[in-house]
């Protein structure tokens, strides 16, 4: 008796027929493998065994939002370091001209020939008194630059705090700071801030993220907000044709606070900016960043 089990195949072509012979116990073995596996299957897909439980998918679309969501915040810190970086090189570059202007750093690279370096021996050497105040105001702007080039690298909160950012950019400096002639009574005296001529209506921004401590109107200078940035830094805006924040409000750097205007004692649409340190008033040109300083 034949005990072998020929498969046989047709195709459309047929003196091509293909046929597979097997044994009938290899035939049997594979059945009975086969069969049982096949009939787990079904009774698994039939079961709900194989399907995705209600729990274990939420727990799946949370990881995937969860995911979602580190990659976003990835992105923007990747943003955030870029940002830092062009702040930091902003910054050294400033930190140079301060030093450059002031005499302590020459330019980098330049070099003087002898004639050049024995050429002031002659000439009459300035007493240490007269050179003291600028030495010591240019040390102290040194220490902010050196201060907050430290923070730039450690601290991204305390960093957009720092009141460095122009409130008016792009717009030119009508009035300095330091000693002028008033333009009301004609006398000379110091001008504590520096005035940015704006359009009536132009935008003011915050130098720096911080708390506004004050805000409302005075007869000297009009429509005015002042801002706390941390410890030993406030900032003021003075002759604003509307104010966008009150007092108590915590501002970012760049946000609007107001509007210019011609308020209070003001010969006519301007931004006076004063910064404070230490409760002291000193010259905010030095300290903003990306913007042209010129008078």
């Amino acid at each position: 008796m034949d005990r072998k089990i020929r498969i046989f195949f047709f195709p459309r072509d047929a003196s091509r027929v293909r046929a597979i012979v097997v044994s009938r116990k290899l035939a049997l073995a594979a059945l009975f493998t086969v069969a049982p596996l096949c009939l787990l299957g079904f009774w698994l897909a039939l079961s709900g065994v194989l399907r995705e439980s209600p729990e274990r998918r939420a727990e799946r679309d949370r990881l995937e939002s969860e995911t979602s969501a580190l990659s976003g915040k990835t992105s923007r810190l990747q943003d955030e370091v870029e940002r830092l970086r062009g702040n930091l090189d902003t910054l050294e570059a400033l930190r140079v001209r301060v030093a450059i202007s002031s005499g302590i750093e020459g330019p980098r690279g330049a070099t003087q020939s002898a004639p050049e370096r024995f050429s002031g021996l002659s000439a009459k050497v300035p007493r240490a008194g007269d050179i003291a105040a600028p030495l010591s105001k240019v040390r102290g702007i040194g220490r902010f630059l050196d201060s907050t080039l430290f923070v730039l690298t450690r601290d991204a909160d305390r960093a957009a705090r720092l009141p460095t950012a122009n409130p008016a950019p792009g717009a030119l400096v009508t009035r300095a700071f330091g000693a002028s002639r008033d333009p009301f009574t004609g006398r000379t005296s110091l001008h504590p801030g520096v005035d940015f001529g704006l359009a009536p209506g132009a935008p003011v921004l915050a130098a720096g993220g911080g708390t506004v401590i004050a805000a409302g109107s005075d007869p000297v200078w009009g429509i005015y907000v002042r801002i706390r940035h941390d410890g030993r830094a406030e900032t003021f805006y003075a002759h604003l044709k509307s104010a966008n924040v009150t007092t108590g409000r915590v501002v970012a750097r760049g946000q609007v606070i107001g509007w210019a205007g011609s308020s209070g004692a003001s010969s006519g649409p301007h931004l006076h900016f004063e910064l404070r340190l230490s409760g002291d008033h000193v010259d905010p040109m030095p300290y903003l960043l990306g913007d042209d300083r010129s008078i």
